[in-house]
């Protein structure tokens, strides 16, 4: 289940279910005994994205939050960095960590897990709609406790997104991709590169936020593995 939920000033937090696999079973035949059933734990990823943006002064214009949708190389890449040693290991031939936050301005689309970046192959320019910029955060861990996952924390809150006169749109979706765009003078996307992307979500059912000359946003990733 996805929603959205915007609040002027402040909003509580929350988590989303976004994957849980488990199994259990047995089975009967003639002439045979069956195992007993064995249980697990369930285990998944819960998603959780917050938006802020705040004005030139610092004071808070806007506020929201999301779940995610954690796309199918973003899988493969997690179960590879487990399971496997190869230095290019298939669907995630970078090998490199999730630690890139990035924004776009991408109009009238949807999302799915199939996606790989924001919108389609482009940086935004004044025509294209396309990936805005990018940022480099260092993630936090919280470990795993008894009936509690592993939780994984990305906040930009102490390093916006800023916005002048040449960058002021509306921000649609944003993602989190484990190597930097070639970035232009102004920290812009100028180039995408070959990058993996883990997850995605559109701001507002796709109609974005708008930002001003002026103003900052700020984009948190909270990530339960467990």
């Amino acid at each position: 289940m996805k929603r959205i939920t915007t609040i002027a000033l402040f909003a509580g937090m929350f988590a989303v279910t976004v994957g849980i696999l488990g199994f259990s079973g047995n089975s009967a035949t003639a002439n045979m005994i069956s195992a007993l059933p064995q249980s697990q734990d369930n285990v998944g990823m819960l998603g959780h994205v917050e938006y802020k943006v705040l004005d030139e002064f610092g004071n808070i214009k806007q506020y929201m939050q999301n779940d995610n949708i954690v796309v199918q190389v973003g899988k493969d890449c997690v179960a590879r960095a487990v399971f496997d040693t190869d230095v290019d290991p298939g669907a995630c031939p970078t090998n490199a960590e999730f630690q890139y936050i990035a924004i776009g301005n991408k109009t009238g689309g949807t999302i799915d897990d199939t996606q790989v970046t924001l919108e389609g192959n482009a940086c935004a320019t004044a025509s294209v709609d396309g990936e805005m910029a990018r940022k480099l955060v260092t993630p936090t861990f919280t470990a795993s406790g008894s009936g509690t996952g592993t939780i994984v924390t990305l906040d930009l809150s102490s390093n916006p997104f800023t916005f002048g006169a040449s960058n002021a749109t509306a921000v649609i979706d944003s993602g989190i991709f484990n190597a930097n765009t070639s970035p232009d003078g102004e920290g812009q996307c100028s180039a995408l590169g070959t990058t993996e992307m883990f997850a995605i979500q559109q701001l507002n059912v796709g109609t974005g936020i708008s930002v001003s000359d002026g103003d900052s946003l700020s984009v948190k990733w909270t990530i339960t593995v467990g």
